[in-house]
């Protein structure tokens, strides 16, 4: 009874080992936004905010391509700026009030000589931020 146990655990952990997948989720290998608030700015001054990203639970998260996207609003003088594995807003804000916006990360994956499309459990994580400006 104990070699038949065994064998399934050897054969299920075999057919675990095939499937990256099922690995990448095993391991919790995932996009991710890393700030979870941005800070306000103040009208008629310089403002900058860096928003960067990484891939969770995986040393080589340099070898991923990350894609950004944002729907929603910044205040006139304001925009982004898109980079490698961060986002920067900048500008100097011309009115005030709350500015409610969604940040979108994807990632992929070019690797020995085929490109992955699915590199991670989840191929894409989003994060709600609001920019408020004072006067």
């Amino acid at each position: 009874m104990k070699s038949k146990s065994t064998f399934l655990f050897l054969c299920s952990f075999l057919m675990l080992l095939s499937c990256d997948e099922a690995l990448e989720c095993l391991f919790g290998v995932n996009p991710e936004i890393n700030e979870t608030s941005i800070s306000s700015a103040t009208m008629g001054e310089n403002y900058f905010q860096r928003i960067t990203a990484e891939v969770d639970n995986d040393a080589n998260d340099n070898s991923y391509d990350y894609f950004f996207d944002i729907i929603g609003d910044f205040p006139v003088g304001v925009d982004a700026v898109f980079f490698a594995r961060s986002i920067e807003i900048i500008g100097v804000p011309e009115e005030t009030g709350a500015f409610d916006f969604t940040v979108y990360l994807y990632v992929e994956r070019f690797e020995d000589g085929y490109y992955d499309s699915s590199p991670t459990c989840n191929d894409s994580v989003s994060r709600d931020f609001t920019l408020f400006v004072n006067e």
